[in-house]
């Protein structure tokens, strides 16, 4: 673990380095947030100041400082990427400061596929303001008008004269860049720099190139430092012991031998949060277990700690009805023509039921935090995905003014959503707070899996005709979801808090309506609670949506004997929808019949093999999967064998790291088709580790996954790429299996039992 001085603060940084922040060349990456560590003065940079965004140091090396995070999405490299482009400096010498609280501004959380589109101009922007801030130095410097000086490569010459030049290094000398560039609004919607010059995409050279990743090399070799990894001095280590329903109460607590534990500090009770302290985090562990973790309790007055009997989950073959009737607001999503009419005359008319399970994050890395809550003050190191909102909302929880609040950001080993991060700052801060003394917390994997906000259950009607000529001529489609934005803290509603911080809502309803019939009725229902925390999983109900969708619209091609592509092209007029289903089958080598409904050929026991696809819109990329499946007929095992993706989301700028998401985002999507399901009895989760809850293994990764990207030029602007490949795979594989087999599969997932009983 990185050992990280608590003292240090933007300003003394500057000073004691002669501006010299960070460089990647004498920090290993993720050691960026450890040098600048919880500052006195706390006080985000004013984002209409360069200073707020990019920094550049003697040794000719440059930071770009931003409220945005990395996940894992390579959002760390592309940014730099604008950055560098727009500064016209190296990007190997460009080193990044992400989310700390009192280094960078507030561009709203990481999330939605929304850093590159939102967050990207405003860096952009920032850059190119910095670029003429240098010229306009260097102007002076040389005494020349800016416009006969050329900047390239982080070096400023004049033109015809190459022996009179100097590196942005010496120009700038140590100060810190506080020119006034411009900002105004907040988060997403903030404009920086707005009368800046911005280069011609055109012109680009290092926007559109792959460029290697800045975090990969650490990782692979192990230097990087996690969220995980990282401790403080004096760092004490606290345990959470959980309720055993998940709404019981604590009724009291026996804490006769914790003592014994060698390095036991303190039992941490408020209300019916419950915690344990102690000096190693083996300690922390043997506290938990003697007074019985979730994992091993046998029932809510097992142990010494007695919990209340709390029954309110449903039976897991209810939760259908139970979202169905789970009370909420209706949102019309599409309304043209007469169903009902249409569908009374038609040639041919098909219903069907599609459900999708409660589903987990699963992060291979438990959630985990630091905290250090003081009387007036709080310092976090934390990996939460909205470092700016989460500094608000633990000032709310402690009762600290916001400004008196740092929090150091960390990539998490395993982020992504909204897992358990943000829950273990709000654990960590009570447990610091009781002890007056730094408290790392990280969750066991029973509470990773059991706690962490799950993606909800939704269940999906849909029914459509087709006329004499193969035209659909009626399209229904309704879904019941409950909240996918449940954000209250886990540990706030134990201290009898729960509205003290976040909400319960809906969000957006995740349905879309793409295609363009005659009769249409697209129908969101619901918004309440279903027992469980639910929260954001990625591509947030589109995923289930799009099964829905892409898989109904398979079964009127079968029903009425055309090739699937030919019926969706029938009725798109979206071009880039377009586009992308006609690239995906070129790089396929698709060729046009109807799914076949029944094994192509061979003996009982052979494998049986299949074709499929869909397509999604999510944010305004296109996306289209088709894949070849195997099914054994023995097991009812299907494995994915080749997926083809034509993705379109813009201007792409960094190619491989674009590669790289789509094919992270299809192997997580495939492991949710086929294996994850959460499971629960009428008091808690059950599926607690990874028997449980199993994921996709290493053999089970397609044999090939083409990409082919698609509309990317500088005529685009650059839509977000974080979600939208994950949509299409549970229909696409659910067509090829019918494909395969002619068997329907309308429920995620598609284990092997499940599958096994719908073949025979």
């Amino acid at each position: 673990m990185n050992s990280i001085s608590p003292t240090l603060s933007r300003r003394s940084v500057l000073k004691a380095s002669s501006g010299l922040v960070i460089a990647f060349s004498l920090f290993a990456p993720g050691e960026a947030a450890a040098a600048l560590p919880p500052t006195p003065d706390g006080v985000p940079p004013d984002a209409a100041k360069l200073y707020a965004w990019l920094a550049v140091h003697p040794d000719d090396t440059a930071t770009l400082f931003t409220g945005k995070v990395e996940v894992g999405t390579g959002a760390e490299t592309a940014l730099a990427q604008i950055a560098a482009e727009e500064l016209d400096f190296p990007i190997d010498r460009m080193g990044v400061v992400m989310g700390t609280t009192s280094l960078t501004v507030n561009q709203g959380p990481t999330y939605g596929s929304m850093t590159i589109r939102y967050a990207g101009p405003q860096i952009r922007h920032a850059a190119a303001a910095g670029r003429q801030a240098l010229l306009d130095l260097a102007a002076a410097h040389f005494k020349v008008k800016a416009d006969r000086l050329v900047a390239k490569d982080g070096r400023i010459s004049v033109q015809g004269d190459a022996h009179r030049a100097i590196s942005y290094g010496r120009l700038v000398d140590g100060k810190r860049l506080d020119m006034t560039i411009g900002a105004a609004g907040k988060g997403f919607g903030m404009k920086v720099a707005p009368n800046a010059r911005v280069k011609n995409p055109a012109t680009y050279t290092v926007v559109g190139k792959s460029v290697m990743r800045k975090d990969i090399p650490a990782k692979i070799t192990g230097a990087y430092t996690y969220i995980q990894d990282v401790k403080v001095p004096g760092m004490l280590h606290g345990r959470v012991v959980r309720p055993y329903g998940v709404r019981s109460t604590l009724i009291s607590v026996d804490d006769g031998g914790l003592k014994d534990i060698p390095g036991f500090v303190r039992l941490v009770r408020r209300d019916n949060f419950l915690g344990v302290v102690a000096e190693t985090e083996w300690g922390a562990i043997q506290a938990a277990e003697k007074l019985g973790s979730v994992l091993h309790a046998k029932g809510p007055a097992a142990g010494p700690v007695k919990w209340s009997d709390w029954q309110g989950l449903p039976a897991m073959d209810a939760i259908w009805h139970t979202v169905r009737e789970t009370a909420g607001t209706d949102t019309t999503v599409a309304k043209t023509g007469s169903v009902d009419t249409a569908l009374h005359g038609a040639a041919k008319v098909l219903k069907a039921t599609y459900r999708t399970p409660f589903q987990m994050h699963a992060s291979i890395g438990p959630s985990c935090a630091i905290a250090e809550v003081g009387k007036d003050r709080a310092t976090f190191w934390s990996s939460t995905q909205m470092p700016h909102e989460a500094r608000h909302d633990m000032a709310k929880l402690l009762g600290i003014p916001a400004d008196r609040i740092e929090l150091n950001w960390f990539e998490g080993s395993g982020a992504y959503g909204r897992n358990g991060f943000d829950h273990v700052n709000a654990d960590a801060a009570l447990m610091s707070q009781a002890v007056g003394k730094p408290v790392r917390v990280q969750w066991m994997r029973w509470d990773e899996n059991g706690w962490e906000p799950k993606g909800p259950p939704i269940v999906q009607d849909l029914a459509g005709a087709v006329d004499a000529h193969g035209n659909v001529t009626a399209w229904r489609h309704h879904m019941w979801i409950p909240t996918t934005s449940d954000t209250e803290l886990i540990a706030a509603e134990l201290i009898g808090k729960p509205r003290i911080v976040g909400s319960v809502g809906r969000g957006s309803p995740a349905i879309t309506y793409a295609y363009h019939f005659p009769n249409a009725d697209v129908t969101s229902h619901g918004e309440g609670r279903v027992g469980l925390l639910t929260a954001w999983l990625r591509s947030p109900a589109q995923f289930e949506t799009t099964f829905a969708m892409e898989a109904f619209i398979d079964e009127l091609a079968a029903a009425s004997g055309q090739d699937p592509l030919a019926l969706r092209l029938k009725h798109l007029t979206d071009k880039r929808a377009v586009d992308v289903l006609q690239a995906a089958a070129k790089a396929y080598g698709w060729q046009a019949r109807p799914p076949r409904g029944k094994p192509a050929s061979g003996d009982g026991n052979a494998p049986l093999h299949g074709r499929g696809i869909a397509w999604a819109n999510r944010d305004d990329v296109r996306v289209a999967t088709i894949v070849d499946v195997t099914v054994d007929p023995a097991s009812g095992a299907i494995r994915v064998t080749r997926a083809v993706v034509a993705h379109d989301c813009g201007l792409v700028v960094n190619p491989d790291g674009l590669k790289n998401q789509i094919e992270g985002n299809v192997i997580q999507s495939i492991s949710r088709t086929l294996h994850e399901e959460v499971t629960f009895d009428h008091s808690r989760v059950t599926s607690l580790d990874w028997i449980g809850y199993p994921i996709l293994r290493f053999e089970e990764v397609p044999d090939r996954i083409d990409i082919v990207l698609v509309n990317n030029s500088p005529e685009y602007p650059s839509y977000g790429a974080g979600e939208p490949s994950t949509c299409p795979t549970a229909a696409v594989i659910s067509n090829a299996v019918y494909d395969a087999t002619g068997v329907r599969l309308r429920q995620t997932p598609f284990r092997p039992n499940r599958v096994k009983a719908a073949m025979t």
